[in-house]
């Protein structure tokens, strides 16, 4: 690789989620595999199950990890939708049956610099390539849904995803030019949003940079994933076992957030009840409600600078 992969906010990770005692660790994001990595090396107890939905990347985490000759085992799946029986049947099964879970689990929300410089997938607008950005080979590619979606779905996309003030404009210009050629590469999508915002408007950040992230969480369903995989990952964490999720922006926070906000909440009926009739018991414990990178961190490693962690104990 011509790049050196380095895991973000590792010391939270490896000081406020693993343990000396846990016996196994969940990485739902495997990437390069950097976290996992670090785990197996400064705790000789612990096994680690890594998932990822890129083939070629698990391939690459895999190698990286085969040192570590029976305490990884690497699966290709979402981890939104894992479930025991994925965990029973890896090489790893016998070990979670008998500990009765993960003692364990971290979710990395970012997008790996694999993807970025390696895979030519099209999540980069610094170079030229098919416009594709999904981190599985099924559903929806980048392109489809920049030529086949309608004009509200594009816009909702642009609002929902990346908040982006300059939609109707941004929109507006992809229909006039999808009419005369298909749009097919990052540079094409790229030149036609620059195009499509007047230069008064215009900063530092390229103005095609919330497109290209709204795309990308569209095509790779990221928000329902999170929706859906944290309370399906509870159910596979020990009781006293630990989550840890790190964001990369405001969006995907606030979902984290308000997840861990309703899992906290030991009652939900309406204030004015008499009596608790929902039966709803808190689930979590905080253990670090939020933390971002140190200075030392952020200049070590830039890409860190937008992250933010928070770890939960389950009860």
């Amino acid at each position: 690789m011509s790049y050196v992969h380095s895991p973000v906010l590792l010391s939270q990770v490896l000081a406020n989620l693993v343990g000396e005692r846990d016996k196994l660790f969940l990485d739902c994001t495997l990437g390069e595999g950097g976290h996992s990595e670090a785990v197996l090396q400064n705790f000789s107890n612990i096994s680690v199950i890594g998932l990822d939905r890129d083939t070629e990347i698990l391939a690459v985490a895999r190698d990286r990890m085969s040192a570590f000759q029976g305490r990884f085992a690497g699966l290709n799946v979402n981890f939104a939708d894992v479930a025991a029986d994925d965990i029973l049947v890896s090489p790893l099964g016998e070990l979670f049956s008998q500990n009765g879970g993960f003692d364990a689990i971290l979710v990395d929300l970012g997008i790996s610099v694999f993807h970025y410089k390696i895979s030519q997938k099209g999540f980069s607008f610094g170079v030229d390539q098919p416009l594709d950005m999904r981190l599985s080979s099924v559903g929806m590619s980048a392109a489809d849904i920049i030529n086949t979606w309608t004009e509200p779905q594009l816009l909702e996309m642009l609002y929902r995803y990346a908040e982006e003030r300059h939609a109707k404009l941004i929109v507006r210009r992809i229909i006039e030019q999808r009419t005369l050629n298909p749009i097919t590469t990052t540079k094409q999508l790229a030149d036609i949003i620059a195009h499509a915002i007047p230069k008064k408007f215009q900063t530092k950040i390229h103005p095609a940079t919330k497109t290209f992230q709204a795309l990308r969480i569209a095509v790779n369903n990221e928000f329902g994933n999170i929706e859906r995989g944290i309370p399906n990952l509870m159910k596979l964490l020990k009781t006293g076992g630990r989550m840890g999720v790190i964001t990369f922006h405001s969006l995907e926070d606030r979902i984290v957030k308000n997840i861990f906000a309703d899992m906290y909440k030991d009652c939900i009926c309406p204030p004015a009840a008499p009596i608790c009739t929902c039966n709803k018991r808190r689930e979590i414990n905080y253990i670090v409600k939020h933390a971002e990178p140190d200075e030392e961190e952020v200049k070590r490693n830039p890409p860190s600078r937008s992250a933010k962690i928070r770890i939960v104990e389950k009860l």
